[in-house]
């Protein structure tokens, strides 16, 4: 069952109605106002009672609160907003303002603790080094559901030459899943003319949607358009922060 034990409260005027918003998360306006954090922003804390436009709003700080989950949550997760003010697992570089003590699953309310200062998820960054033998590769999939087990955002991707095509006319496509959701850009077109040359490298297109995973998605290369090359290998680059 949840439970609270507060530590710090502040009040700070409401910025709009939130009489239906108790246990949600809250960010400080332009104004100086109390207002709902929306999907990764900073939230200094916890809705605690059901005021309306311009009554006081009481925030919990600092302590253990009750709070509305706005999907699954295993406990120990670090939490975030979501895009309504609910607490969905921190994922990428949103901003994670308590820790789960409580599983629970979408509209549930249960207890969390409220970390001592608003942290941005890490801006730090990673490469997933795949190595691909290029007559190795036919349309389908290159590497299948290899889970990373960790939170990131797939930033761009890259192939780099290790072992020159010669053989003229072959091609491929690379294009990354996560789980079963292609991801907007990221695709890697790879020619005979553009891996002809040791340490080229060969960008993905810009990627712009579907990269976000968590610690339990997986991620998959698939090839596309296969004109079956005779040589050649390379080093897939994927930039993870």
């Amino acid at each position: 069952m949840a439970y609270e034990k507060p530590l710090e409260c502040i009040s700070l005027l409401a910025a709009a109605d939130y009489s239906a918003k108790q246990f949600y998360a809250v960010k400080v306006d332009s104004n100086g106002k109390a207002a709902l954090a929306a999907a990764g922003e900073n939230a200094i804390g916890i809705l605690q009672n059901n005021p309306v436009a311009a009554e006081p709003a009481t925030v919990m700080t600092l302590g253990i609160s009750k709070a509305i989950y706005g999907g699954s949550v295993t406990a120990g997760q670090n939490l975030s907003a979501d895009a309504s003010g609910k607490f969905v697992a921190t994922a990428g570089t949103a901003a994670a303002v308590a820790v789960a003590l409580e599983s629970g699953s979408a509209n549930e309310t249960h207890s969390v603790i409220l970390l001592t200062r608003t942290a941005t998820g890490s801006n730090s960054g990673m490469i997933l080094s795949i190595p691909i033998k290029l007559s190795k590769v036919a349309d389908g999939d290159v590497l299948t559901t290899f889970t990373p087990g960790i939170n990131g955002v797939i930033k761009k991707v890259a192939f780099a030459v290790t072992d020159p095509a010669t053989t003229a006319a072959k091609l491929t496509t690379l294009n990354l899943e996560i789980g079963t959701t292609n991801l907007t850009g990221g695709a890697v077109a790879l020619t005979s003319a553009n891996c002809g040359t040791l340490g080229a490298v060969v960008a993905g297109s810009a990627i712009t949607a579907n990269n976000t995973f968590t610690s339990t998605d997986t991620i998959s290369v698939e090839a596309s358009s296969t004109t079956a090359f005779v040589e050649g290998e390379g080093v897939l680059l994927i930039t993870i922060q």
